[in-house]
């Protein structure tokens, strides 16, 4: 199994830290991921010199690069930061996606602007062909291999599946408050009232006076009457209460799925030419 380094320069050190954390979550080694400033610090704390010593960046890829790598000194003492990347070459892809997501500098735009001349993409350098020390073994990091792969050898094709979960949201709160309203009323009542009325009758018979005639003498008789009493009595109305309906319905869920597919291509050899001695 051979090895890779992947090299992403990023003008914020933000953006370095969300990538080292998604390589992290992915499955990548941490032992596998160095982030370089132009002080030298490491992923883990701890210091490397300078980056731009004498061998820094040949020690950093094994060997001897191929390609000029001032571009990366000049954007290390510009302020931006280098996040290398070890990992076997099956996952570079994978890899360099998660790197991509984080708005790494374009190395060849960068060189341009230095005026300097770019050969080679600068982001990817292949290692020479040493046993990979730790090697990644991250689900979801099958990427294709970019060589042609040796007799026997396979090539993975990864295929993605929709998988559609539930999860629970608060569509809203249904609150009942009881308050009061006064209303006017009416209604008619009948009432009863008694009144005392004095009768005088003249008396013609010739009726004798009795005993008690040229004495004081008093009668008397109370009126009575009906008013009105008003009262209240509460009786319940109405009952409200609150409860749920569950309803089921169905909704179509849609999005894209990748899946990697090959493209075979026969290569011709050479054709012998006859040659007249």
């Amino acid at each position: 199994m051979t090895e890779e380094t992947i090299i992403a320069v990023y003008d914020s050190v933000d953006h370095a830290e969300a990538a080292k954390r998604d390589l992290t979550a992915a499955g990548v080694p941490p032992g596998a991921i160095s982030q370089h400033a132009d002080a030298g610090s490491l992923a883990d704390g701890t210091s490397t010199g300078a980056p731009r010593e004498q061998g820094f960046w040949s020690r950093l890829f094994g060997g001897e690069p191929d390609h000029d790598t001032a571009v990366y000194d000049r954007s290390l003492a510009g302020g931006s930061t280098v996040l290398s990347v070890k990992v076997p070459d099956e996952h570079v892809t994978a890899v360099s996606d998660i790197l991509e997501r984080h708005n790494p500098v374009d190395i060849d735009e960068r060189a341009s602007t230095y005026g300097l001349a770019s050969g080679t993409r600068a982001e990817t350098y292949a290692a020479p062909a040493t046993p990979a020390v730790t090697p990644v073994a991250a689900p979801g990091l099958n990427a294709g291999r970019t060589t042609a792969p040796a007799a026997g050898e396979t090539i993975q094709l990864a295929e993605e599946q929709l998988v559609v979960g539930r999860r629970a949201i608060n569509r809203g709160t249904t609150r009942v408050r009881r308050f009061v309203v006064e209303t006017p009323v009416e209604e008619q009542v009948t009432l009863h009232d008694e009144a005392v009325r004095v009768d005088r009758q003249p008396v013609t018979d010739g009726r004798a006076v009795s005993g008690e005639a040229f004495t004081d003498k008093a009668i008397e008789m109370t009126e009575t009457g009906e008013e009105a009493v008003v009262g209240k009595t509460t009786r319940v109305r109405e009952e409200v209460s609150l409860r749920k309906e569950a309803v089921d319905r169905l909704e179509t869920v849609r999005d894209t799925v990748r899946r990697e597919d090959v493209e075979i291509e026969h290569v011709p050899g050479e054709t012998p030419v006859d040659r007249k001695i």
